[in-house]
């Protein structure tokens, strides 16, 4: 109860309510974070406060995140790390800050005193510099380090001393690493070598059906707190693929289902589980420009966007076009299109029973294929393809002249709603 002699000093009296409503605003802002176990169950707590996290692998477009419930998003190195941070506490979002590492096996770095002084002392100074910063909730010192190799100390000597420069430059914070996965041996190795992580994030997609069993088999030597750092669609790596190794991408609607599965196989009822991350939270460029995307490049949103915001208990009054196929010469998906130099084929898309195509937009294009990684964020070239529309749904294509594979997209869009609908197809030109 306020005291009726506050009442008497109106300044008094609004600076005591504006400090109750910056704390209500401020609920899960806070500069210490701590992993405790409550009734047997890990947790993170902000201020003696369980916090679960709901989140987003990627630092981008946070007005939209927390406006369907999100609560944390995770980056991927310490790059305007500040505005980060300081944009994530203006929408009341916590942050998970990576820190990038050289892979395990890179001994320049780990065998070098020279290199794992220099960075421990900025690591010290990092945390020195963001330890009481109301958004931080976690430091994740490297991404997929990998450390298979049991006989080698190199590396964890190495990590051990950075990951003790962080720890005492913010003490404030629970630090962890993340797994591809979650491979025995790397497990063991971090479990026996560095025994001073907080936490480890499992980046993990088709394999999230497994993660009970990849848990179990690890538990002996590596029973820790942990985060689904990454999930949703199947990665490019685990579909099928063309005879030259072209994955098949789903198309935008089929990825949104594929999520919804993935969430049902989260591990909620794990002693060590913190909550999860899904991936990724904006617009990259990962094997084709669409792959992993939950926005495109100006921020119109996909299916993908629309199912999380509804489960997360969120609904929206809008959502996107739905392609049901995309065809070249009539065939579709699982083919293996091989087509000549210069020669032209008709490409189609259908959509979903019952929409309309007046007032969506369908783009096409074709790119050359971008081998897993050979293009890290830069999406494929277009290539100067000839378009000969057909009808609204149909056109005429001629292929590249230059031999090697090739996919044709299709992007079907409402511009006046900001959604979009994408698919493709991969095809090798050959002579």
């Amino acid at each position: 109860m306020v005291s009726t002699d506050l009442l008497r000093f109106p300044l008094a009296f609004l600076m005591l309510t504006l400090l109750f409503s910056c704390r209500n605003e401020s609920e899960f802002l806070s500069d210490k974070v701590e992993i405790l176990y409550v009734d047997g169950q890990a947790q993170f707590h902000i201020d003696g406060n369980p916090f679960e996290v709901r989140g987003v692998s990627g630092s981008s477009h946070l007005h939209e995140a927390a406006k369907i419930g999100i609560n944390t998003i995770r980056a991927y190195d310490t790059a305007g790390l500040q505005d980060i941070l300081d944009s994530a506490a203006h929408h009341h979002l916590m942050v998970i800050a990576g820190i990038w590492l050289p892979k395990s096996q890179d001994k320049w770095f780990y065998a070098e005193p020279r290199e794992i002084d220099s960075l421990a002392q900025k690591l010290a100074t990092l945390g020195r510099k963001y330890a009481e910063h109301p958004a931080l909730l976690s430091w994740c010192l490297g991404n997929e380090l990998r450390f298979q190799e049991l006989s080698d100390f190199t590396f964890s000597r190495g990590y051990g001393q950075l990951l003790d420069s962080l720890k005492a430059g913010d003490p404030n914070h629970p630090v962890g690493t993340a797994f591809a996965n979650l491979p025995r041996n790397t497990a063991l190795n971090f479990g026996l070598k560095v025994p001073e992580l907080d936490y480890y994030l499992i980046n993990t997609f088709s394999q999230l059906a497994n993660i009970d069993e990849l848990l179990s088999k690890v538990e002996p030597f590596w029973s820790r707190p942990f985060l689904i750092g990454e999930f949703g669609e199947i990665g490019p790596w685990e579909v099928p693929a063309t005879r030259w190794g072209a994955p098949y991408e789903p198309k935008s609607s089929e990825k949104s289902k594929i999520l919804a599965q993935q969430f049902e196989r989260l591990p909620i009822h794990n002693k060590n589980y913190l909550g999860a991350c899904v991936f990724n939270w904006g617009s990259r460029q990962e094997q084709t420009h669409t792959w992993y995307n939950f926005f495109d490049e100006a921020g119109a949103k996909n299916a993908q966007y629309f199912f999380l915001a509804n489960r997360l208990g969120y609904p929206q009054n809008i959502s996107p076009p739905i392609i049901d196929t995309l065809l070249i010469d009539g065939l579709g998906l699982a083919q293996d299109f091989w087509f000549s130099a210069g020669e032209y084929h008709q490409a189609e898309v259908r959509l979903a029973s019952g929409s309309e195509v007046e007032g969506l937009t369908i783009e096409w294009s074709v790119r050359a294929e971008d081998w897993y990684f050979l293009r890290g964020e830069t999406p494929a070239p277009l290539t100067q393809n000839i378009e000969i529309p057909i009808d609204p749904q149909r056109i005429a294509f001629k292929c590249p002249e230059k031999p090697g594979a090739f996919r044709l997209f299709v992007r079907v869009s409402d511009d006046s709603l900001r959604t979009y609908a994408t698919a493709n197809l991969p095809f090798y030109v050959v002579r």
